[in-house]
Protein backbone atom coordinates (compact mmCIF):
# COMPACT_ATOMS: atom_id res chain seq x y z
CA UNK A 1 0.00 0.00 0.00
CA UNK A 2 1.43 3.48 -0.86
CA UNK A 3 0.94 6.43 1.26
CA UNK A 4 1.38 9.59 0.00
CA UNK A 5 3.76 12.39 0.90
CA UNK A 6 1.20 14.97 2.05
CA UNK A 7 0.03 12.15 4.52
CA UNK A 8 3.30 11.21 5.58
CA UNK A 9 4.62 14.85 6.17
CA UNK A 10 1.29 15.52 7.94
CA UNK A 11 1.97 12.22 10.36
CA UNK A 12 5.45 13.89 10.86
CA UNK A 13 4.71 17.12 11.34
CA UNK A 14 2.08 15.85 14.10
CA UNK A 15 4.45 13.96 15.70
CA UNK A 16 6.96 16.59 16.01
CA UNK A 17 4.40 18.88 16.92
CA UNK A 18 3.95 16.93 20.04
CA UNK A 19 7.32 16.76 20.94
CA UNK A 20 7.68 20.32 20.93
CA UNK A 21 4.47 20.16 22.86
CA UNK A 22 5.93 17.36 25.42
CA UNK A 23 9.27 19.57 25.56
CA UNK A 24 7.48 22.71 26.75
CA UNK A 25 5.23 20.99 29.48
CA UNK A 26 7.86 19.43 30.87
CA UNK A 27 10.12 22.86 30.71
CA UNK A 28 7.16 24.48 32.12
CA UNK A 29 6.85 22.00 34.88
CA UNK A 30 10.02 22.92 36.16
CA UNK A 31 9.50 26.72 36.09
CA UNK A 32 11.75 28.86 38.68
CA UNK A 33 11.29 27.83 42.27
CA UNK A 34 11.64 30.76 45.05
CA UNK A 35 11.22 30.15 48.84
CA UNK A 36 11.29 33.50 50.86
CA UNK A 37 11.36 33.06 54.57
CA UNK A 38 13.52 32.50 57.61
CA UNK A 39 16.92 33.42 58.10
CA UNK A 40 18.28 30.53 59.72
CA UNK A 41 17.95 28.11 56.56
CA UNK A 42 19.13 30.72 54.09
CA UNK A 43 22.62 29.34 53.75
CA UNK A 44 21.88 25.61 53.62
CA UNK A 45 19.28 25.74 51.29
CA UNK A 46 21.16 28.08 49.03
CA UNK A 47 24.11 25.13 49.14
CA UNK A 48 21.50 22.68 48.25
CA UNK A 49 19.65 24.70 45.75
CA UNK A 50 23.21 25.12 43.71
CA UNK A 51 24.02 21.45 44.28
CA UNK A 52 20.38 20.52 43.09
CA UNK A 53 21.26 22.33 40.25
CA UNK A 54 23.97 20.93 39.03
CA UNK A 55 22.32 18.13 39.46
CA UNK A 56 19.60 19.34 37.20
CA UNK A 57 20.49 21.68 35.07
CA UNK A 58 17.27 23.06 33.30
CA UNK A 59 16.18 23.32 37.22
CA UNK A 60 16.16 26.49 39.36
CA UNK A 61 15.84 27.31 43.23
CA UNK A 62 16.12 31.14 44.22
CA UNK A 63 16.22 31.93 47.77
CA UNK A 64 15.73 34.91 48.72
CA UNK A 65 17.70 37.16 51.50
CA UNK A 66 15.82 36.88 55.36
CA UNK A 67 12.26 38.41 55.81
CA UNK A 68 11.91 36.14 58.95
CA UNK A 69 10.09 33.37 59.88
CA UNK A 70 6.60 35.56 60.10
CA UNK A 71 7.89 37.01 56.90
CA UNK A 72 7.85 33.36 55.66
CA UNK A 73 4.41 32.55 56.81
CA UNK A 74 2.87 36.33 56.02
CA UNK A 75 3.71 35.63 52.17
CA UNK A 76 2.11 32.50 52.09
CA UNK A 77 -0.82 33.55 53.89
CA UNK A 78 -1.66 36.79 51.90
CA UNK A 79 -1.31 35.13 48.91
CA UNK A 80 2.22 36.02 47.70
CA UNK A 81 3.91 32.99 47.95
CA UNK A 82 2.47 29.34 47.66
CA UNK A 83 5.32 28.38 50.14
CA UNK A 84 7.74 30.06 52.93
CA UNK A 85 10.63 28.92 54.96
CA UNK A 86 10.18 28.55 58.17
CA UNK A 87 12.02 27.81 61.70
CA UNK A 88 9.11 27.61 63.63
CA UNK A 89 5.37 26.80 63.09
CA UNK A 90 2.51 29.26 62.61
CA UNK A 91 1.46 30.98 65.72
CA UNK A 92 -2.12 31.17 66.70
CA UNK A 93 -2.37 34.89 65.84
CA UNK A 94 -1.34 33.78 62.36
CA UNK A 95 -3.73 31.26 62.02
CA UNK A 96 -6.62 33.42 63.49
CA UNK A 97 -5.22 35.91 60.50
CA UNK A 98 -4.38 33.63 57.26
CA UNK A 99 -6.32 30.63 58.48
CA UNK A 100 -4.70 27.12 58.37
CA UNK A 101 -1.54 26.23 56.76
CA UNK A 102 0.30 22.68 56.17
CA UNK A 103 3.75 22.54 57.47
CA UNK A 104 6.67 20.08 56.60
CA UNK A 105 10.04 20.26 58.26
CA UNK A 106 13.04 19.14 56.65
CA UNK A 107 16.42 19.56 59.45
CA UNK A 108 16.87 20.30 62.59
CA UNK A 109 19.76 22.54 63.45
CA UNK A 110 21.24 23.39 67.30
CA UNK A 111 21.05 26.91 68.53
CA UNK A 112 24.46 27.70 69.80
CA UNK A 113 25.96 30.00 72.14
CA UNK A 114 29.11 31.89 70.98
CA UNK A 115 31.64 34.12 72.22
CA UNK A 116 34.86 35.90 70.94
CA UNK A 117 38.12 33.60 71.26
CA UNK A 118 39.14 36.85 73.73
CA UNK A 119 36.98 36.12 75.96
CA UNK A 120 38.59 32.92 77.43
CA UNK A 121 35.29 30.77 77.90
CA UNK A 122 34.62 27.49 76.31
CA UNK A 123 31.88 26.43 78.77
CA UNK A 124 29.11 27.81 80.90
CA UNK A 125 26.49 26.67 82.83
CA UNK A 126 22.97 27.73 81.79
CA UNK A 127 23.04 29.74 85.39
CA UNK A 128 26.08 31.51 83.89
CA UNK A 129 24.14 32.36 80.99
CA UNK A 130 21.04 33.72 82.47
CA UNK A 131 22.91 35.85 84.56
CA UNK A 132 25.24 37.60 81.74
CA UNK A 133 21.52 37.94 79.60
CA UNK A 134 20.07 39.77 82.46
CA UNK A 135 23.00 41.53 82.76
CA UNK A 136 23.77 40.73 87.03
CA UNK A 137 27.74 39.65 85.49
CA UNK A 138 29.25 42.36 82.98
CA UNK A 139 32.61 40.84 82.91
CA UNK A 140 34.16 37.62 81.55
CA UNK A 141 36.35 37.51 84.61
CA UNK A 142 33.61 36.76 86.89
CA UNK A 143 32.54 33.14 84.57
CA UNK A 144 36.28 32.25 84.62
CA UNK A 145 37.48 34.20 81.69
CA UNK A 146 39.83 37.42 80.90
CA UNK A 147 38.82 40.93 82.38
CA UNK A 148 36.91 42.19 79.32
CA UNK A 149 33.47 43.96 79.39
CA UNK A 150 30.96 41.59 77.80
CA UNK A 151 28.66 42.78 75.33
CA UNK A 152 25.10 41.28 75.22
CA UNK A 153 24.16 40.21 71.95
CA UNK A 154 19.99 39.97 71.71
CA UNK A 155 17.37 38.73 69.34
CA UNK A 156 13.73 39.85 69.12
CA UNK A 157 11.45 37.54 71.23
CA UNK A 158 9.43 36.27 68.58
CA UNK A 159 12.33 34.66 66.57
CA UNK A 160 12.72 31.03 66.79
CA UNK A 161 16.34 30.83 68.07
CA UNK A 162 14.74 32.90 71.20
CA UNK A 163 11.99 30.87 71.36
CA UNK A 164 14.06 28.13 71.36
CA UNK A 165 16.15 29.09 74.63
CA UNK A 166 12.62 30.42 76.15
CA UNK A 167 11.42 27.38 75.80
CA UNK A 168 14.18 25.08 77.23
CA UNK A 169 15.82 26.57 79.43
CA UNK A 170 14.26 26.87 82.70
CA UNK A 171 15.95 30.39 83.98
CA UNK A 172 15.43 32.02 80.87
CA UNK A 173 11.84 31.42 80.81
CA UNK A 174 10.67 34.84 82.13
CA UNK A 175 14.24 36.65 82.32
CA UNK A 176 14.11 40.18 81.15
CA UNK A 177 17.11 40.74 78.89
CA UNK A 178 20.33 43.28 80.28
CA UNK A 179 18.64 46.79 78.70
CA UNK A 180 22.20 47.81 77.32
CA UNK A 181 22.23 44.63 75.02
CA UNK A 182 22.32 45.14 71.23
CA UNK A 183 19.06 43.90 69.49
CA UNK A 184 19.79 42.19 66.19
CA UNK A 185 16.83 41.45 63.94
CA UNK A 186 17.93 39.68 61.90
CA UNK A 187 20.88 36.32 62.12
CA UNK A 188 23.33 39.02 59.57
CA UNK A 189 22.54 41.86 61.92
CA UNK A 190 24.00 39.78 65.03
CA UNK A 191 26.87 38.13 62.52
CA UNK A 192 28.11 41.50 62.03
CA UNK A 193 27.29 42.93 65.58
CA UNK A 194 29.41 39.78 66.75
CA UNK A 195 32.59 40.92 65.07
CA UNK A 196 32.32 44.38 66.39
CA UNK A 197 32.59 44.20 69.67
CA UNK A 198 35.39 42.60 72.07
CA UNK A 199 33.56 40.74 74.59
CA UNK A 200 30.12 39.80 72.78
CA UNK A 201 28.03 36.97 73.98
CA UNK A 202 25.08 35.87 71.69
CA UNK A 203 23.38 32.64 69.97
CA UNK A 204 22.34 31.61 66.83
CA UNK A 205 22.18 28.38 64.58
CA UNK A 206 25.21 26.21 64.82
CA UNK A 207 25.43 26.18 60.83
CA UNK A 208 25.78 30.12 60.97
CA UNK A 209 28.61 30.03 64.14
CA UNK A 210 30.55 27.19 61.99
CA UNK A 211 30.24 29.41 59.09
CA UNK A 212 31.43 32.57 60.75
CA UNK A 213 34.16 30.85 62.56
CA UNK A 214 32.67 31.74 65.96
CA UNK A 215 33.57 30.57 69.26
CA UNK A 216 30.77 27.77 70.41
CA UNK A 217 30.66 27.11 73.47
CA UNK A 218 29.64 23.87 75.53
CA UNK A 219 26.72 24.14 78.06
CA UNK A 220 26.94 22.51 81.23
CA UNK A 221 29.87 20.79 79.74
CA UNK A 222 27.16 19.58 76.74
CA UNK A 223 28.35 20.76 73.19
CA UNK A 224 25.86 21.30 70.50
CA UNK A 225 27.04 18.57 68.04
CA UNK A 226 25.79 15.75 70.75
CA UNK A 227 22.42 14.40 71.28
CA UNK A 228 21.85 15.38 75.03
CA UNK A 229 22.17 19.17 73.25
CA UNK A 230 18.64 20.24 74.15
CA UNK A 231 18.57 23.02 72.04
CA UNK A 232 17.30 22.47 68.65
CA UNK A 233 14.96 24.39 66.19
CA UNK A 234 12.99 22.70 63.10
CA UNK A 235 13.41 24.23 59.53
CA UNK A 236 10.90 23.70 57.18
CA UNK A 237 8.50 24.90 55.12
CA UNK A 238 4.78 26.49 55.51
CA UNK A 239 2.24 26.59 52.03
CA UNK A 240 -1.65 26.52 51.60
CA UNK A 241 -2.18 24.97 48.33
CA UNK A 242 -1.00 21.35 46.24
CA UNK A 243 2.80 21.87 45.45
CA UNK A 244 3.58 22.58 41.71
CA UNK A 245 5.76 19.87 40.16
CA UNK A 246 8.94 22.28 40.70
CA UNK A 247 8.52 22.72 44.17
CA UNK A 248 7.72 18.95 44.89
CA UNK A 249 10.69 17.76 42.93
CA UNK A 250 12.87 19.79 45.22
CA UNK A 251 11.33 18.77 48.59
CA UNK A 252 11.87 14.92 47.26
CA UNK A 253 15.83 15.96 46.54
CA UNK A 254 16.02 17.32 50.15
CA UNK A 255 15.32 14.00 50.62
CA UNK A 256 18.05 12.31 49.14
CA UNK A 257 21.13 11.19 50.29
CA UNK A 258 22.72 13.68 48.63
CA UNK A 259 21.28 16.59 50.37
CA UNK A 260 21.32 14.90 53.34
CA UNK A 261 25.15 14.23 53.13
CA UNK A 262 25.30 18.41 52.69
CA UNK A 263 23.23 18.89 55.82
CA UNK A 264 25.43 16.75 58.05
CA UNK A 265 28.73 18.52 56.65
CA UNK A 266 26.83 22.14 57.49
CA UNK A 267 25.91 21.15 60.87
CA UNK A 268 22.22 19.96 60.37
CA UNK A 269 20.33 16.88 61.23
CA UNK A 270 18.07 15.91 58.34
CA UNK A 271 14.56 14.70 59.26
CA UNK A 272 13.84 11.33 58.60
CA UNK A 273 11.07 9.98 56.33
Amino acid sequence: MRISRTFAAGVIGAVLAFGTLETGLQAASFEPVTLPGTGDSTDVLRELAAAYTAQYPDRQVIVPNSIGSDGGVRVVGTGEAPIGRVARKPTTEELAKYGEFSYTEFARVPVAFVVSPKSGVRNLTEAQICDIFSGRVTNWKSVGGKDLPIDVQARPEDGSNMRTIRQHMACFTKLEIAPGAHMNVRNPDLVASMKSFAGPLGFMPLSEAEQHGFQIITVDGIAPTTPKYKLGIGLGFVYKAAFSPSIRAFLDYLKTDAARAILRKTGHVPVEG
